[in-house]
């Protein structure tokens, strides 16, 4: 009996590990540096979209809220652009500053907060 109970919360062990590290990777997605070098974005906030994508409205209504400087890169629009951003999955947002340098960049939900934050970050 207690073999049994032993096996069962190991089991249980496992699944609740799983079920974090899952919640952990949905929640802070990644995406390997966009490269914006060369594609004209000025200071400010630069959003890759698509017109599909519920969470973009809402990364949109976050990076206007900041009232930055703010391009949006819309897939079905510009495709040849988020393709040679290096651009694989939105939204994505990129903080760039007066220099024109890349200085944060957030896959998936950002919120207000953090792009204020990242903007102060890069002097804008």
């Amino acid at each position: 009996m207690a073999d049994i109970l032993g096996r069962v919360a190991l089991l249980v062990a496992v699944v609740a590990a799983a079920a974090i590290v899952a919640y952990g990777a949905r929640r802070r997605p990644h995406h390997a540096p966009a490269d914006i070098t060369g594609l004209g974005f000025g200071p400010g906030l630069v959003v890759f979209t698509s017109t599909e994508c519920r969470r973009c409205k809402l990364v949109l209504a976050a990076a206007k809220a900041t009232g930055a400087p703010l391009r949006e890169v819309t897939f079905e629009l510009e495709a040849s652009l988020q393709e040679q951003a290096g651009v694989t999955g939105v939204p994505l947002t990129i903080v760039i500053d007066g220099d024109g340098k890349a200085t944060a960049q957030f896959a998936g939900l950002v919120g207000e907060r953090r792009l204020r934050r990242a903007l102060a970050g890069a002097g804008l």
